[in-house]
């Protein structure tokens, strides 16, 4: 399943480089959590994002931007009793994301708009116990990657600015448009994708 996932996002990039004007590297972190009526205990959790992108220019302002990105999800949520954290668990959901985005452009900065389709690629669910102290004492670390949904969509806006030289930053949000989880003991709970990246990338020939 996993190879068929990169094997299917590879074919949809070279299929796009025969009419792509640019083709470029991203790469940065992810700050995501879960949202939701059934995600009000969640907190953020740090991951990472990495991948290709291409772009159409329609006119010297506007295009169309596919990617394909390896991104790190998820979420953490936390149990006090009083001051003292007991437990935690984090949620480690690793997709591939592509992308398609409306692209606009002007002296530098640009904008990035559209949705987003995403198939999981392993899942895990990592359980920390903590003494009183507040010390890690036992962690535990299952695989989930058969809980969530196969597919997730989602929606994208990214905010950024590149330079002459091609080097770009951005800041992007994504929110999810459907649960995540298909099995397991979130399955009738409504929890959602959602999260901020920071991203550097190099467009070629800019």
């Amino acid at each position: 399943m996993k190879r068929t996932l990169l094997v299917l996002c590879s074919l949809m990039l070279l299929s796009g480089a025969g009419f792509a004007q640019q083709m470029g590297f991203k790469g940065g972190a992810t700050y995501t959590t879960f949202n939701g009526p059934d995600a009000d205990n969640y907190k953020y959790r740090v991951g990472y994002t990495g991948g290709i992108f291409l772009q159409k220019h329609i006119n010297n302002m506007m295009g169309l931007q596919l990617e394909a990105l390896y991104t790190s999800k998820g979420a953490r949520r936390e149990i006090y009793i009083g001051d003292n954290l007991q437990s935690a668990e984090v949620f480690k959901l690793n997709y591939i994301d592509v992308p398609v985005l409306f692209h606009v452009s002007a002296s530098g900065l640009f904008f990035d708009l559209g949705p987003q389709v995403s198939f999981i690629y392993s899942a895990s669910h990592v359980h920390e116990l903590h003494s009183n102290a507040g010390d890690k004492v036992v962690t535990t670390k299952t695989d989930i990657s058969d809980n969530p949904y196969t597919i997730d969509f989602a929606y994208v806006g990214s905010l950024g600015y590149r330079a002459g030289n091609g080097l770009g930053l951005e800041v992007r949000y994504t929110g999810g448009l459907k649960n995540i989880d298909d099995e397991g003991f979130f399955a009738d709970k409504e929890r959602r994708n959602a999260g901020f990246s920071l991203m550097l990338s190099y467009l070629l020939g800019h």
